[in-house]
């Protein structure tokens, strides 16, 4: 009997249908449990939630329910580290990063400090005040919006988005020389060579100075693992020793360091540093 050239285009789209149906179900998937509660331990409702890989690819997304809950669902091929961020209207952003693995199922709990509200201390805000903070700091939401596929570790994201870190404002003309990731100041790590030495110029400002340990820290901690980075420069007055001409990094929760090695994803959660 012979068969149409209809009948066995049919029959092949109907075999590929087949194909794609079951490697859909037996694609590899994981599942992270997530509960938000405030400090006094109350429920955070509809808050939202958003699971990513890297510094902005979105995996899931979600909010919680009125018990604080939530269960978010992703696709894995193999074991991978992926941050949860928690955002919701009145209440500071928390991020928390786990390891994802197929078939897995993780828990994290986020706790987060009493709603913000919007009565302001009497405090006297100048000009000046925010020129500094724009220039001598930036946090997990400036790193987010960061659009260049070189920013790719700490030093280029300073280099490029807070150049003034390198060549501090005021006069100081000394500077990045000290360098402290959470709450431990890093005073011998190797020292960058080859390949890495070279790229660390490349596009500082003209006036800029450094010494090689905030190189060499810098370039081993992933844009995406950092909460937020502070500079000191010689006026800032400081009551730790190493900390002028510093910059200093606080990591998300989840997150660790480890000297000439770099940041990676802890197996045992632990709470935020506190800054130096």
């Amino acid at each position: 009997m012979r068969i149409s050239p209809i009948a066995t285009r049919l029959a092949g789209i109907a075999l590929l249908a087949l194909a794609t149906a079951a490697g859909a179900q037996n694609g590899k998937h994981g599942t992270v449990r997530i509960t938000v509660r405030d400090s006094s331990g109350s429920p955070i409702s509809n808050a939202d939630l958003t699971l990513t890989r890297g510094l902005r690819e979105t995996v899931a997304r979600g909010r919680t329910d009125d018990a604080g809950k939530s269960v978010l669902s992703f696709e894995v091929s193999d074991s991978t580290d992926l941050q949860v961020t928690m955002r919701k209207l009145g209440y500071a952003r928390a991020d928390h990063f786990f390891e994802g693995a197929p078939n897995g199922m993780d828990s994290l709990t986020f706790v987060v400090g009493a709603p913000l509200t919007n009565t302001l201390a009497t405090v006297k805000v100048t000009a000046e005040a925010d020129l500094r903070r724009k220039s001598y700091y930036i946090n997990a939401d400036d790193i987010e919006a960061v659009d260049s596929p070189s920013v790719d570790n700490g030093w280029e994201l300073i280099k490029r988005m807070r150049p003034d870190m390198l060549t501090s404002r005021g006069g100081c003309a000394t500077g990045a020389q000290q360098i402290w990731v959470n709450g431990k100041w890093i005073r011998l790590p190797l020292m960058p060579v080859g390949l890495d030495a070279a790229r660390a110029r490349v596009g500082a400002p003209p006036r800029a100075r450094y010494n090689y340990a905030p190189v060499s820290v810098l370039q081993t901690i992933a844009p995406e693992h950092i909460q937020e980075i502070t500079y000191h420069d010689c006026w800032d007055r400081v009551d730790n020793v190493g900390l002028v001409n510093a910059v200093v990094v606080v990591l998300k929760p989840g997150v660790a360091y480890q000297e000439n090695v770099g940041s990676f994803v802890d197996d045992l959660p632990k709470p935020a540093a506190k800054k130096p």
